[in-house]
């Protein structure tokens, strides 16, 4: 026996079921609330675009991972999801935090910048140890986590003392 069902139906069976609740409309809001395209919120939550398009779109409902994959790559960017309580549902941003957030750019440059001092420091450290050049950088590989060939590679620019 094959049970047909509507898509608002199967959206509150998968609710009552797994205890999410963003429906399409909520997605689509959310989306705009961030203003992400359909591209980058896939991109951002690692389902293919044709889901999230469908999902919006009330084609079909997203299997559960990639549903909580969706809901959770709009929440890190600051929206709530306001659950049915009469009202009904909806989206909101959350109250700045009061800590400026960092972008992934400005991330990377600051880890950029501490991966450099502490290379530096190594080298500092390391100026009066005795032990030959190999020695020394995998010592420093090992306190930055940076591989020797970066060494190498550093040192193709430098004279030889």
């Amino acid at each position: 026996m094959h049970i047909v069902m509507s898509n608002e139906k199967r959206y509150r069976w998968r609710e009552t079921l797994q205890g999410i609740s963003m429906t399409p409309a909520q997605c689509r809001a959310a989306r705009g609330l961030v203003e992400l395209s359909q591209a980058e919120l896939a991109a951002a939550s690692r389902v293919g675009i044709s889901t999230v398009r469908n999902f919006e779109a009330g084609r079909s409902v997203p299997v559960e991972n990639n549903l909580l994959a969706i809901k959770g790559a709009l929440e890190a960017r600051g929206v709530q999801f306001i659950p049915e309580n009469g009202g009904g549902a909806g989206v909101r941003l959350a109250k700045p935090s009061g800590v400026p957030r960092a972008t992934p750019d400005e991330m990377e440059a600051s880890a950029t910048e501490v991966r450099s001092r502490a290379a530096s420091a190594a080298d500092e450290a390391m100026s009066d140890m005795d032990a030959t050049k190999q020695e020394k950088a995998e010592r420093r590989g090992a306190l930055t986590g940076e591989p020797a060939m970066v060494e190498k590679a550093r040192d193709k620019g430098r004279p030889r003392k």
